[in-house]
Formats: C-alpha cells, structure tokens, sequence
C-alpha cells in the first residue's frame, strides 16, 4: 500500500487547502494520475499517485493540510468516500463556507453558480467583495508571515541612485518588434541584473541560518514583482544571466498571464536568488523593498521621469531616469559592494 503524502511547496505556508479531489475515492488510478488538487498561499499544485492501485481518501476536500500529511492511500479495498459535499449540491470548501457566513451569502446562492467545486473567491464575487470584516486575504497573510520572518531574520540596509535609462528605454520598441514581446523597464533590468551577477556573485548567494556559511549561485534567477490586484506574487526568471532577450520577455507574458488568471505553479515561484521590484506610479520617489529570507538582495525600481542636468559642455539639457536601490543584508554585503553592484547594474542597461 503506498501513501500519499503532501509534500512541502513552499517556505512561507505550513498549511495548505485540500482544494479538489482529480479521482474519486475507491476508484483505480494509474501510476503517475494526478489525483488532487492542492492550494498554497500563491498556487494551485497536483498531486499524482505513484504507483497505480485503488484510490482511498484520507482527507476531505476544503480541509486544511499540513506538509508531510498523508492525505491519500493507493490499496486495494474499496472505503467509503470523505466528502463534504451538500446533498444533491455542490462541493463548497472550508474558506468558502466561511466566507458565505462572513458575508451572508445563502447555500441557495451558491448553488445557483453551478460550479461543481465552490471556492473563496466564488462566493466573494457574489458581492464583487475581495475579504470582509477586513480578515487578510490567504495571499497576504503568506506577504504577512514573509515580511515579518524578513524583519525578525534580515538586517537590512538601503543604497540608491539615479540610473540613465534613456537610452535603454529609446530602444526598446525595436527590441519588442525583434522579439515579439513586451519590452519595458521589467525586461530590461531582468537582463541587467543576470548580466551582473558575473560582477557580484555574493548579492545573489544565500547565508544559512547559522550567519556563517554562504552559499554562491551558479546563476542568476531573479524574482519579479507582480501585482494583479488580487494579491503579490513573485514569479522567477530562471537563468537570467544566459537567457536572451527574448527569453525573458517571453517568461515574463507568461507569469503576466498566470497573474491575471491565477494560474501560477510554486515551480514558477520558487529558486530565486534575488527580487526585481516595480514601482511604477508615476508619483513614488523612492521604494525601499524587504529582503526575502534566503536571497542576499532585492532591486527596487521606479518609474521613469525626466530629470534636468548639465551636459559636458555645461549646457542644460534633460534625460530620462529612474531611482534604482539595492536592499541588502548587511551581514553579507556593505554599502561600498551595493554601490558597486548599482553601478554595475547601470552600466549593464547601457545598449550594446
């Protein structure tokens, strides 16, 4: 008899929500079938069975979960199903029954979705409400319990300067036609900072939680902001210091696209070594993003505006910057390595 067990999706969740059953309990399934649906703080992941056999239940769809909690076994027997699932109705998990008593919306109601599965966010789109009472989302309570492990963990420190992206940015239309994708500030710092981390390896190592022992990376994977209204993600650019541009505008879309849908796989936000974050309304001076715990760094931008400045021969002239800073665990890096690793960072958005 083999166990399915929930395995350990990411380092900001110790709980997750059984969010779907793929098989029914007492069915055979092949080794390999994805038998459950799962959901962290970020994604939705399956679970497969490793070996094929009867599939038995362990666990009710809308529970909550813990990493290493067998939640499936692959026998022989057949048992009685574990459902929590209305007669004659659909299945309506945990978080969702809780936001219909939250926000007074009747079974009649959620019924009248037609969904087979009725999640959180189904019920609060009855009310066009994202939370209510003002309880944190699931989304930024995993935020919450990240900048809090940050602030308790990380001793960090801030260095900024004013970065020329004028140039960059006067290229980029042709860079897009090239490609065939977006080409913006994202892209092109995303490109920048892989080809830093030649330069300054250490702002993209790790430091264990002993505060001695550091860890290079072999390569850059940066984590970027992405805000879709309904929560923060941080999908990864993998590779960044050998991806082309293409690449990289190409990852990009998709992470915009599983952003806006919600799609995300913990693959897709999980190994980064350091974190792009955008701030591009136009009236923010000045951000100063957390260190996640295990990364060194994060890279804060904001938009770009037009800065007067004296040219060579002492004539006003006007170019286009942004304010780019360098978050840093001081443990690791000091202020003369993130002023290096800046103007590094600003040489390698020069076009070539």
């Amino acid at each position: 008899m083999a166990e399915i067990a929930v395995p350990k999706l990411n380092s900001n969740d110790d709980r997750y929500l059984l969010l779907a059953w793929l098989a029914p309990d007492g069915e055979p399934v092949a080794a390999g079938t994805a038998v459950a649906e799962v959901e962290t703080s970020k994604a939705v992941e399956e679970l497969t069975a490793a070996e094929g056999g009867v599939l038995h239940h362990r666990a009710a769809t809308g529970a909550d979960i813990e990493p290493g909690q067998v939640i499936a076994v692959i026998g022989t027997a057949i048992a009685a199903p574990v459902t929590q699932q209305d007669d004659a109705g659909p299945t309506i998990t945990a978080p969702a029954r809780a936001a219909m008593a939250e926000l007074g919306i009747t079974g009649e109601q959620v019924a009248a979705l037609g969904l087979a599965i009725v999640r959180r966010a189904d019920v609060e789109a009855l009310t066009g409400t994202v939370t209510a009472k003002n309880v944190l989302s699931r989304n930024q309570r995993a935020v919450a319990r990240t900048v809090t492990r940050s602030a308790a963990t990380v001793p960090a420190a801030y260095t900024a300067m004013t970065v020329d992206v004028g140039a960059a940015l006067a290229g980029a239309p042709e860079l897009a036609r090239a490609v065939r994708r977006p080409v913006g500030l994202a892209e092109l710092f995303v490109a920048a900072i892989g080809r830093v981390h030649a330069q300054e390896p250490m702002c993209f190592a790790r430091l264990d939680d002993d505060g001695v022992t550091l860890h290079p990376a072999a390569a850059a994977h940066v984590g970027v902001t992405v805000d879709a209204g309904e929560g923060l993600y941080v999908p990864v650019v993998r590779d960044a210091g050998t991806a082309t541009l293409a690449d990289i505008a190409r990852t990009l879309t998709r992470h915009r696209v599983a952003a806006a849908g919600g799609t995300f796989r913990e693959a897709d936000l999980d190994g980064a070594n350091i974190t792009l974050t955008l701030h591009l309304d136009a009236h923010v001076s000045l951000a100063v993003p957390i260190v996640f715990p295990g990364q060194t760094c994060a890279v804060a931008v904001t938009a770009p505006r037009p800065e007067l400045y004296l040219d060579g021969e002492g004539r006003p002239a006007t170019r286009t910057v942004v304010q780019a800073g360098l978050a840093y665990d001081h443990r690791v890096i000091n202020g003369r390595e993130a002023a290096r690793f800046l103007t590094a960072l600003a040489t390698a958005l020069e076009p070539r």
